[in-house]
């Protein structure tokens, strides 16, 4: 059982986080409740609880106070942060000492709170790490984990790693990639990517134990799902560089076979001594945002996005149905993400900020969100690339300013867009992202909205309708022969388009003109 303790000052908070689901089921236990950061405090160092739910803002000892004192004395303990958006800048800073994810109490409901539980014991299975026989061993692997969960390295972190060996020479190593788009043949679900994450995963493991040995996994701040983090230990300065090349031929290689996942191996230096340490971590933490924001490392200037006063601006104008004022809110954040050199640490705050102020504003109207929205919010965390920040900030205000306008919350007037641009472009080959761009969405938006509004994917609608002109074009005396058709309605060979046409008619298409011209 995963004990967890609840601190928080609010009475209703600690009584609903108790009763709001089954913890039992959930195999975890509330071993502890508290009002303030010091009895939090007090609870950790007689129950030492595997997870902390905890208040920002608490009497006595707040909430960011209890996670930096925790972060040196009790680095395996995994913490959950309870803000509103007005705390916003805080939680940033509370992630700084190691916290792992958050809850915004305007949106904690069930859902969100075993989303949030799920995570934190996942977290604690990286952090408890594989089965080792040794306490040392052990010791060392928790060290490790932590890395990239502290803002400053605690000195018993670093003594651990020296006592050792694992200081004496070593290399920090990471694997990143992205996740395929969404096409006409395939629709991805998060659980798709879970897979695909969980695989690859599994591949860059076994390739790592075969060719360096001992390698610890680290934990990944942001972008935990397309991102591996490993500290290597007892590395040789002039062969790192060969063996490296090595390793990402053979996951490149095994990847293109098992998953079709391009990934990419970022490294740092040799280090040695354990005053490097954190000068080694800051160093992959900026190549990770020269993958992210598509730069090289060395021309990355990072900068603070900067943009906390746009959320409540943004609630207000969604509110007062002032879609105006809604597209000038996504449009400072669009320039900023667009150009400043941030961290996907940072847009996964602002993503968790823009989804607060759209839930409060649409609960201010006494609407919810839609199914589109609810979609490409689940694809938040699978980001890798500052592009699909972008697309993700557009698909968001163009369902946001549908539901406004629409009051219902309808993607109708983007599935009329696609609908155009397929009669329009019916003798044409028509791709998924043909589609999109026409009506300014990403293509998996796209997708989604159009299944839901029209009861059929965009594809079978896009075969029913060349389906129909080319009966049409079957019943006029000049329409030359079935391949004469196909090729007019851009299909690539008359086998596909024979294909189709049996599937939309259940006839193919030369029965279907021998019937035509026997009634001629």
């Amino acid at each position: 059982m995963y004990r967890v303790l609840v601190a928080d000052d609010e009475p209703i908070i600690l009584s609903g986080i108790r009763h709001m689901i089954d913890w039992e089921k959930e195999e975890a236990e509330i071993v502890g409740v508290a009002r303030n950061g010091a009895e939090a405090y007090s609870i950790i160092e007689k129950e030492h609880p595997d997870i902390v739910i905890t208040d920002i803002r608490m009497p006595l000892m707040d909430g960011i106070s209890l996670v930096g004192k925790c972060s040196t004395a009790y680095p395996d303990i995994v913490f959950i942060i309870l803000t509103s958006l007005a705390e916003f800048s805080l939680a940033r800073e509370a992630v700084g000492f190691g916290v792992t994810d958050y809850l915004l109490k305007t949106e904690l409901d069930s859902n969100m709170l075993l989303e949030a539980l799920g995570k934190a014991k996942k977290e604690c299975s990286r952090r408890s790490g594989v089965s080792v026989s040794s306490r040392k061993e052990d010791d060392a692997f928790s060290a490790v984990s932590s890395l990239f969960l502290l803002r400053d390295i605690p000195a018993e972190t670093k003594n651990i790693l020296y006592r050792d060996g694992f200081l004496s020479s070593y290399a920090l190593i990471a694997f990143v990639y992205q996740f395929p788009a969404e096409s006409f043949e395939k629709e991805w679900e998060t659980s798709d990517y879970e897979k695909l994450h969980d695989w690859e995963e599994d591949i860059i493991s076994k390739i790592l134990k075969s060719m360096l040995g001992s390698v610890y996994p680290m934990t990944a701040l942001s972008g935990k799902e397309c991102t591996l983090l490993y500290f290597v230990p007892g590395v040789k300065k002039e062969t790192w560089a060969a063996v490296v090349s090595r390793i990402s031929d053979k996951v490149h290689a095994a990847s293109e076979m098992v998953t079709g996942l391009s990934v990419e191996l970022l490294y740092t230096d040799v280090y040695t001594e354990r005053e490097n340490l954190k000068e080694a971590r800051n160093n992959l933490e900026l190549r990770l945002m020269g993958y992210y924001l598509d730069k090289k490392y060395d021309d990355v200037f990072p900068a603070p996005l900067d943009i906390d006063s746009v959320f409540p601006n943004l609630e207000l104008s969604i509110s007062s149905k002032d879609s105006i004022g809604c597209k000038v809110s996504f449009q400072r954040i669009h320039n900023a993400v667009d150009t400043i050199d941030h961290s996907l640490n940072q847009l996964e705050f602002t993503v968790t900020a823009l989804r607060s102020a759209i839930s409060s504003g649409l609960s201010n109207l006494g609407l919810s969100f839609s199914p589109e929205l609810e979609y490409v919010f689940s694809l938040s965390g699978f980001i890798s690339k500052r592009r699909e920040a972008a697309a993700l900030i557009e698909d968001v205000s163009s369902s946001l300013i549908s539901i406004i306008e629409n009051a219902g919350g309808s993607a109708g007037s983007i599935v009329d867009k696609a609908r155009e641009y397929v009669l329009l472009h019916i003798a044409e080959k028509i791709s998924l992202s043909d589609v999109a761009d026409y009506a300014c969405v990403s293509p998996g938006y796209m997708s989604k909205s159009f299944n839901r509004v029209m009861g059929m994917s965009l594809v079978d609608y896009i075969n029913k309708k060349k389906v129909e002109k080319a009966k049409e074009m079957m019943e006029t005396p000049d329409a030359g022969g079935i391949a004469d058709i196909a090729i007019a309605l851009g299909f690539s060979n008359i086998y596909y388009f024979s294909k189709v046409f049996r599937r939309v008619e259940g006839i193919p298409p030369t029965e279907y003109m021998k019937k035509i011209t026997g009634t001629r």
